[in-house]
């Protein structure tokens, strides 16, 4: 009797959750990724949840969806191109360059979850009267009990989805890229500090074409 393959077996449904790229990379992990990015940037301008960065999610701002779609490819191609250089400075050509783009696609899915969390209305209430609390301070706004336990509940949810995202997004990387040890942790968290500091550019510079269209 094979012990460990019945253990791998066993342990399938936490392998998929956190280590899908066992079982799948290159294209089909590719548009597994960006079939779940879509759901998550459709469910988002329902909710006015924001990506609006590598690590980054917010709530509260009124966009045309393509703007949500925008965030999640910026997003999506910053942390891809980052991992992809640092691959090719580590490794050089030993590995497939769509698997890097695949598998960093779909380590963003725990994203739909955050974006379900952050679609409920009272989140979006009550950010507006936090954000008149920061104008404010001296006013306190009247939150409801029941709200702001509802908004806390939801934001605990999107940080650890968040946490989720970032270790397996390192898990893609170390897989896609064959890379181990300290050296993979190191070059993982300077991708990730480069990968946020681009994505915020586009979106910034999005931000200031819609502003101008509304003036």
């Amino acid at each position: 009797m094979n012990t460990s393959t019945e253990h791998s077996k066993s342990n399938r449904p936490v392998v998929w959750l956190f280590n899908p790229f066992m079982y799948v990379a290159g294209w089909q992990a590719l548009f597994a990724g960006l079939t779940v990015f879509l759901i998550t940037a459709l469910i988002g301008s329902v909710g006015e949840v924001h990506f609006d960065g590598v690590l980054d999610t917010h709530i509260g701002t009124v966009v045309p969806l393509w703007f949500f779609i925008a965030e999640g490819l910026l997003n999506w191609l910053s942390m891809s191109v980052c991992i992809l250089v640092a691959g090719l400075i580590l490794r050089g050509f030993s590995f497939r360059i769509i698997d890097v783009f695949g598998t960093q696609a779909l380590a963003r899915w725990p994203m739909l979850l955050a974006a379900a969390a952050g679609i409920l209305p009272v989140n979006l209430r009550v950010n507006k009267e936090l954000i008149k609390l920061a104008e404010n301070p001296n006013q306190f706004p009247p939150i409801p009990p029941m709200d702001m336990v509802v908004f806390t509940l939801a934001m605990i949810v999107i940080v650890i989805m968040t946490a989720w995202m970032v270790a397996l997004m390192y898990k893609a990387y170390s897989i896609s890229c064959n890379i181990k040890g300290a050296k993979a942790i190191v070059s993982f968290i300077v991708c990730l500090i480069i990968a946020e500091i681009i994505s915020k550019i586009p979106i910034f510079i999005m931000i200031g074409f819609l502003s101008g269209e509304k003036a």
